[in-house]
């Protein structure tokens, strides 16, 4: 097992490892209801979704649909159940919830539901899918993507480092591309999921550079298989968090 953060990041892992302000326990009800929803804000947004922070916060905790797009309502509601569901098994349960095949599937059915057919929603894709802005081509056959996706589920085991898990899941199940549509969303939610299982606060921003840098660090992986870029961005976007608070 190699490590994925070089020694400049591993510092930086360090410093927010070790930072009070980075445990998800410590949040009180409202921040967390405010987590939910600028989490879901930015993972939407990623996606192209035209709801802004203000419109998705209205419908999230009001319920007031804008005029807009059915789809962007619906991939915001699944989001958010999702993340709510997730948050309250492990930090109000204080459990850890297993990172594994079932777990990928039922997350993907819960963030997908109502915006692919019933039979690709939390399962495998059967046909091949393209990634605008790179030339770098997902693995079209099943047997392939089932076989990569048994590598990275048990290689995740290898990283001590719940930050370093984080980024290995995020980036490769990204980039392997298992479902139809919503791997960059299914892959946030397993990074989140991989962070809050160390109670550690996940990764979001509202800012339109964090979510440019997230994409740019996101394509250097499709194409070169290197971390460095993404790493620096995600451990980068949680001191700036930890820096604005303190």
């Amino acid at each position: 097992m190699r490590h994925i953060f070089t020694d400049s990041q591993q510092r930086k892992a360090t410093f927010i490892l070790e930072s009070p302000l980075s445990k998800l326990s410590d949040l009180y009800s409202n921040e967390i209801k405010d987590l939910a929803v600028v989490w879901c804000y930015y993972s939407g947004k990623i996606e192209g979704n035209t709801y802004t922070y203000v419109e998705t916060e209205a419908l999230l905790k009001d319920g007031i649909t804008s005029v807009k797009k059915f789809e962007d309502a619906k991939m915001l509601k699944n989001l958010y159940n999702t993340f709510v569901s997730e948050l309250e098994y492990i930090n109000k349960k204080q459990n850890q919830e297993v990172i594994d095949e079932r777990t990928l599937f039922r997350v993907h059915q819960s963030i997908s539901t109502g915006l692919v057919s019933n039979e690709e929603s939390g399962a495998l894709r059967t046909r091949a899918v393209r990634i605008s802005g790179t030339a770098y081509t997902p693995p079209k056959d099943i047997q392939e993507i089932r076989s990569k996706l048994n590598e990275i589920l048990f290689e995740q085991n290898s990283y001590s480092n719940p930050l370093e898990k984080a980024v290995f899941l995020h980036c490769n199940i990204a980039r392997l591309q298992p479902f139809i549509d919503g791997n960059k969303r299914t892959a946030r939610m397993i990074e989140s999921i991989a962070l809050m299982n160390a109670d550690i606060i996940p990764v979001y921003s509202s800012k339109d550079a964090d979510i440019l840098n997230y994409r740019k660090g996101l394509i250097s992986f499709y194409e070169t298989g290197g971390y460095t870029l993404y790493a620096d961005y995600f451990l980068n976007r949680q001191i700036e968090r930890i820096n604005e608070i303190a």
